[in-house]
């Protein structure tokens, strides 16, 4: 039997895309090890999935052939990874009172802000509408995933998501460095500061993080507001799917209906057995895969980035993403400011 990665596989994968499947396993596999290694030994981790991202963007600058593979990681296996990262949802957040409902109320306010700022301005400096979206939901609701779950309704090109999640994994990084270090800065308290996180930080483990170096109160509110923005993606994702079909005679409400994925329903369960029904080891383990699945997705995506799409959207991508950002934690500092 051959040792080359590129045999194929049959039986298992279609043909001529088994070596891109291979690669964005292995390379997801990697990534899980290093992040794991790294969190263990309290060092700065990435996490596992801007991880395999950046490592499939990089194997893309030298080799081309894996793409097949990409196109089916992400077709097949994202819905999956959707619908149990469902299970991580506890909608009973939204039924908490005190801090957390203004916390809650506070983070929608800037999720809200973000996608608005990134619809309008995406449309000034030239962007597609469906790559505009996608930035908006990677800083508005939970970034790599949001990004990942919005792409496919959105019908946006493998190489515009590829720099979509280039921008947000770095604005996520620069969000989750500087909240903290501001918050100390102009002396926040534990429960501002920890709303102040939950409300702009993009990634959900960043934003508990950064919670957790605010403080034991800070952590828990971070956390909640945090999750209340990973809420939005029951509203989001059919929305982005009815603007994702372009049509002259406008939507029948068949046509909106037909136009949402097939993994929404998957998630708006998954959520609500993990919220009211399933016991919480067996809905964060079910979550965990959803999130293992993530790396060797991402991985695919990276795969994607070409110098020819960094040179034609990557600035504009990049501004409207930092322009937003900055939206989003002016807002939300101005509503702390006003509320609590």
């Amino acid at each position: 039997m051959s040792n080359d990665i590129s045999a194929e596989l049959p039986g298992v994968f279609p043909a001529g895309i088994s070596k891109g499947v291979v690669l964005c396993i292995v390379i997801g596999i990697f990534s899980y090890i290093v992040d794991s290694l790294l969190v263990e030994n309290g060092w700065f981790s990435l996490g596992s999935g801007t991880t395999a991202f950046i490592l499939g963007g990089i194997v893309a600058q030298r080799i081309s052939n894996f793409k097949k593979g990409g196109e089916w990681v992400i077709e097949k296996i994202l819905p999956v990874s959707i619908v149990l990262l469902g299970f991580g949802l506890n909608l009973s957040v939204f039924l908490e009172a005190g801090d957390e409902l203004i916390g809650i109320l506070i983070g929608l306010a800037s999720a809200l802000t973000c996608l608005i700022s990134c619809y309008l301005i995406g449309r000034i400096i030239g962007l597609e509408r469906g790559t505009s979206l996608a930035i908006g939901s990677g800083g508005a609701i939970c970034g790599n995933s949001a990004v990942v779950a919005v792409s496919s309704p959105l019908k946006i090109s493998q190489e515009s998501l590829a720099m979509t999640l280039a921008t947000v994994n770095l604005l996520g990084i620069l969000t989750f460095l500087s909240i903290p270090l501001f918050s100390s800065l102009i002396e926040l308290n534990e429960v501002s500061a920890g709303i102040w996180a939950g409300s702009t930080i993009h990634a959900v483990p960043q934003a508990i993080s950064a919670g957790e170096a605010i403080g034991g109160e800070g952590m828990i509110l971070a956390t909640t507001v945090k999750l209340s923005r990973v809420s939005l993606l029951i509203l989001v994702i059919p929305l982005c799917a009815m603007l994702g079909e372009e049509s002259g005679k406008g939507f029948t409400p068949r046509e909106a209906i037909d136009s949402i994925p097939n993994f929404l329903p998957g998630f708006v369960l998954a959520a609500f057995l993990s919220t009211w029904i399933i016991g919480e080891m067996y809905s964060d383990f079910l979550s965990d895969i959803g999130k293992l699945l993530l790396s060797p997705i991402l991985a695919a995506i990276g795969l994607f980035i070409t110098k020819e799409s960094i040179e034609n959207q990557g600035v504009k991508i990049f501004t409207l993403g930092a322009i937003s950002s900055a939206m989003m934690i002016l807002v939300s500092y101005i509503l702390i400011s006003i509320l609590i």
